[in-house]
């Protein structure tokens, strides 16, 4: 009975484990995502990443030509920043909807840019 549980345990920490893999993956799309809207976006040009925290709550990120914005603060690097905020979520859980909003303000970005430049 007891080998058995510790097999059970031993399945789930290795799907666990899997998930993290994928979540890591999943991170790298999104930083090269964020670097590639970056990239070309003009020197005054900004986006609010609402919603998005790590640390102290109540600060503003802007995503901007130069990186991730902290309003009365240091440019921070995007891959920096983006590591920072999924490890800030402390499970597997928040992290998938983190990545989930991360993902749904580049598209937000993306979109209002495609709908300017028409």
């Amino acid at each position: 009975m007891i080998s058995e549980l510790f097999e059970c345990i031993n399945e789930l920490t290795k799907k666990i484990d899997r998930i993290e893999n994928d979540i890591q993956n999943a991170s790298i799309i999104v930083i090269k995502e964020y670097i590639n809207a970056s990239e070309k976006m003009i020197e005054n040009q900004s986006y609010f990443l609402s919603g998005i925290q790590y640390g102290i709550p109540g600060k503003s990120y802007l995503l901007t030509s130069k990186g991730i914005e902290v309003l009365g603060e240091e440019t921070i690097e995007i891959g920096i920043f983006i590591n920072d905020v999924i490890n800030y979520a402390n499970n597997p859980t928040r992290k998938v909807e983190v990545l989930k909003d991360l993902a749904t303000h580049l598209q937000k970005f993306l979109e209002s840019k495609n709908n300017t430049s028409a």
